[in-house]
């Protein structure tokens, strides 16, 4: 039975590896197919498409813009930056670009520039197409931009390229240039302005000269300082002299005796010229004389000489020490008169120094200002020459590496990818088809699905059979032993021998859901390997309706059967007859009624099963479907055992599972069900292998039965 809470009759998408292998390879022609298909329409797409040509010219962009002249105003950019590098890509796509060449004059006449525009056309349309013929790339890990052309005539796609490259050149520099000029023109205007600022600085600082008669006042302003400096030198001295007098005086007056020696040791007395001559004099002459006492005595005339012009010079001394003791007054009276003037013209130096210090403070300030102006406008004058020669100098930043050669092949369509593509395409769709008819086919295809879906055991799997007729069947185990067919019904007989361990099966009935499943084939091959074991065995044609076993065995001869034996108008032993394969006997379904299910009676067919178990060893049924008539559930009721046949890959599971529980509502017996015309290429039929040489339909003959 089926698990708890799943419904078998839900098929889905399958997920196993195995099954959407097995899947793809029964479909595998779908999608052959498929990609066949598409492979064709793109073949024929890429040979009905033009051929297009590809001129390739390579640039390099430098690393940094060389600056000739160091009065520009920005630092050189690095190139290198990939924002740059993509700003030159993008210039190169630009539509300002196409548009100049589209007005090129080269191509103004050519007929073959843009042939497919209708002339005349607007830029704009010229602009757009021209634009889609242009591409540019940048080689990673390097500042190599690839300019292509694609044009259907090889010769004007290197031209176009050839163009570009020019017109891209020629554009950059033009742009350079207006930057330039216009860096010039701003730079001439603000020169202007600083040369009127400058003049009018000077002209300020001449007035207030002219205001303030301060033609020289660096000069006046450094005399007067060294001025002052002089007389604050010779304040300091005279105030000097006079506290030294003013000392030596006081000293004078308390010196309690005027000896020569005390007189000499006050400053004033011993500094006056006079006295310090004298008294360098009279050291010398004391020497002289100490030298003459040396080599004469006190009476010789040189020595008598010598000490009265020693005496003399003393009394000088004495003199001019007294002369000065009594203008020591007199000098510091002077000294203070000295000091007093010095002082008065010390104060007024000072004041003249002020004076010109508050004239200078805005003197300096407007020379400032002019020295400022001066400076900035002769620093811009500069720049002005400067730019002035720097606009006839052309920097290019881009320079050709690689000019555009003439292409020799074409770069589209390129048709091995175009058919590559269209194959996979193809085979996607061949995919999507197969895998939503397995989404949207709810048959049972496989064994695995098949027992999930029913609950019951797969009793056996019948290959698909090639070419062969329910006619055939009565023949398959006689003629074609080793077939794959033949090795299954009997594979069949062994099951059904194994069901029920202990019980001996010997009523059988075979039927299936809806007709075509092949149950009377399924019934007819049990039946005749039942006889070749050696089992006396009845095959009874239980559908009264599309009867079959009759047209098998006797072809279109119309015997008394099994309705004539339910209407007890004959016995079993004249309607059953002894067909030519040994141990096999058959019950037609008769001549034909009207009214099939009211003759097929419970208790009648009962009787008919129990007096032919008699006579047979095993009695196999081929009944209608089981949804199509009534009268097939009372007969399967009554069997031992009934086999469900299920078409593969043609009984959807809901209609398998209904049969199957009207089956078991009526109280048979269903041990299995037998799985028909499963296929066994591609994987269809695992589960149920057939190994090489046993059981193939290429191999007949006693040899390979000898060896089965």
């Amino acid at each position: 039975m089926p698990a708890p809470g799943h419904d078998p009759t839900v098929i889905s998408l399958p997920t196993d590896l195995r099954t959407l292998w097995h899947l793809f390879c029964d479909k595998l022609w779908v999608v052959a197919v498929c990609a066949a298909v598409c492979g064709a329409a793109g073949f024929f797409y890429a040979a009905r498409l033009p051929k297009v040509y590809a001129a390739t010219a390579t640039v390099q962009v430098e690393p940094q813009l060389q600056r000739p002249f160091a009065a520009e105003y920005r630092a050189a950019e690095d190139l290198a930056d990939e924002e740059v590098l993509k700003t030159m890509e993008q210039n190169l796509l630009s539509p300002s670009l196409a548009l100049r060449l589209v007005h090129h004059p080269e191509l103004a006449g050519d007929p073959a520039f843009l042939p497919h525009i209708e002339r005349p056309a607007s830029d704009e349309r010229l602009q757009t197409a021209l634009s889609s013929q242009i591409s540019a790339d940048i080689r990673r890990g390097t500042r190599l931009i690839d300019v292509t052309i694609e044009d259907e005539n090889p010769a004007m796609a290197q031209k176009l390229a050839r163009l570009l490259v020019e017109e891209f050149l020629r554009e950059s520099a033009e742009a350079r240039a207006a930057v330039s000029q216009g860096a010039h023109s701003s730079l001439r205007e603000e020169a202007e302005q600083l040369k009127a600022r400058l003049t009018k600085s000077e002209q300020a600082l001449q007035n207030y000269k002219e205001q303030h008669r301060a033609v020289s006042l660096e000069e006046k302003e450094n005399i007067v300082i060294e001025r002052l400096k002089e007389l604050s030198a010779n304040v300091t001295a005279a105030r000097a002299d006079r506290l030294k007098l003013e000392t030596d005086l006081a000293q004078l007056q308390t010196a309690p005796a005027r000896s020569r020696e005390a007189l000499l040791a006050l400053p004033s007395i011993a500094g006056a010229s006079e006295v310090g001559e004298l008294r360098r004099k009279l050291s010398e002459k004391e020497t002289e004389i100490a030298a003459l006492s040396r080599r004469y005595k006190s009476e010789h005339p040189k020595f008598i000489e010598a000490a009265s012009a020693l005496a003399e010079l003393k009394s000088a001394l004495d003199a001019a020490i007294a002369k000065a003791s009594e203008m020591m007054e007199a000098s510091l009276e002077a000294a203070q008169t000295t000091e007093g003037k010095l002082e008065q013209a010390l104060r007024g130096q000072e004041g003249l120094a002020l004076e010109l210090s508050k004239i200078a403070i805005p003197y300096r300030s407007l020379e400032r200002d002019v020295v400022s102006d001066r400076a900035l406008y002769e620093s811009l004058l500069s720049r002005v020459k400067e730019s002035a020669i720097g606009q006839s100098i052309s920097q290019h930043t881009v320079r050709v590496v690689t000019p555009a050669l003439l292409p020799t092949r074409p770069a589209k369509p390129n048709k091995r990818l175009i058919i590559l593509l269209s194959i996979c395409v193809g085979t996607a769709v061949g995919t999507t088809l197969t895998l939503g008819s397995s989404l949207l086919d709810r048959s049972l295809k496989t064994v695995d699905q098949a027992e999930q879906a029913l609950g019951l055991r797969s009793l056996a799997a019948i290959p698909t059979r090639a070419k062969t007729t329910l006619e055939d069947a009565r023949r398959l185990l006689l003629e074609k032993p080793p077939s794959a067919v033949a090795e299954t019904v009997r594979g069949l007989r062994t099951a059904l021998q194994f069901v029920a361990p202990g019980e001996n099966l010997r009523t059988l009935v075979f039927t299936s859901a809806v007709p075509g499943e092949g149950k009377s084939f399924c019934a007819i091959s049990c039946a005749v390997a039942f006889a070749q074991q050696g089992h006396r065995t009845l095959l009874i044609d239980g559908d009264l309706r599309l009867p079959s076993i009759g047209r098998v065995f006797l072809g279109n001869e119309r015997t008394a059967g099994l309705a004539e034996l339910l209407r007890g108008t004959c016995e079993l032993g004249e309607a059953a007859q002894i067909t030519s394969i040994e141990n096999l006997s058959i019950l037609t379904a008769g001549i034909a009624v009207e009214d099939p299910a009211e003759l097929v009676d419970h208790t009648r067919f009962a009787d008919l099963l129990q007096f032919a178990l008699t006579r047979f060893d095993r009695v196999v049924i081929d009944t209608a479907p089981v949804l199509a008539v009534s009268e097939t559930l009372v007969l399967a009721s009554l069997a031992q055992a009934v086999c469900l046949v299920v078409r593969a890959g043609k009984t959807p599971a809901p209609v398998a599972v209904r049969a199957l529980q009207r089956l078991r509502e009526s109280g048979a017996r269903v041990p299995g069900f037998i799985l028909n015309g499963l296929p066994t290429r591609n994987g269809g039929y695992y589960y149920h292998y057939h190994a090489p040489g046993y059981g193939r339909d290429e191999v007949y003959g006693g040899s390979a039965a000898a060896k089965r």
